[in-house]
């Protein structure tokens, strides 16, 4: 595989509900510089790796105040985020990547993806997210928002082309939804 391209392994074992509209769960996917991150649901003997994951996170690693750099922070606001239906994308047995979809009391669930800043290559921010969407539909979720950094470009086309709708701007902030049944 050349560098930049990206490949995603989908097939009868690996798409279970046999639509083959998207990434399935559990799955593996070569990143664009051929390593391969295996994306699954997270479960909760995975709580110490993903601990880990959001700690090794440094101040320009965070945005608009998460992941909280407190331990005791971090613990709180992990006990929510886990809570919800979510995904890790994990590489040599080390989570880079996880999804989340926090329910927001009003029928919606905000939607949070974070990738380690050394796990960034073309492709890994994506199929996070693809997967996340595939199972946030079925885990029964309808309708997910996002809040992202006006400035963060990147980001905001990531999440465009994945079908979501930019429906507000603040001077610092773009918010952004879509129906998880698109």
């Amino acid at each position: 595989m050349n560098r930049g391209t990206e490949e995603t392994v989908v097939d009868e074992v690996h798409d279970p509900l046999g639509r083959g509209d998207g990434p399935a769960l559990s799955h593996v996917s070569p990143d664009g510089d051929d390593r391969v991150v295996d994306f699954r649901a997270y479960q909760p003997s995975d709580r110490a790796a993903v601990w880990s994951f959001y700690e090794s996170f440094g101040p320009a690693d965070r945005s608009q105040g998460v992941p909280p750099a407190a331990p005791t922070a971090l613990d709180d606001w992990l006990s929510t985020v886990v809570a919800a239906p979510s995904v890790i994308a994990t590489h040599d047995g080390r989570v880079v990547g996880h999804v989340a979809f926090v329910p927001d009391g009003s029928g919606s669930h905000e939607l949070g993806l974070f990738v380690a800043p050394d796990s960034r290559p073309p492709g890994v921010r994506r199929e996070l997210l693809q997967t996340g969407l595939a199972h946030a539909r079925e885990s029964a979720v309808s309708t997910v928002w996002l809040s992202v950094d006006r400035a963060d470009e990147a980001a905001r086309r990531l999440f465009r082309r994945a079908g979501f709708a930019e429906t507000n701007e603040t001077a610092f902030t773009v918010y952004a939804t879509r129906s998880v049944d698109d």
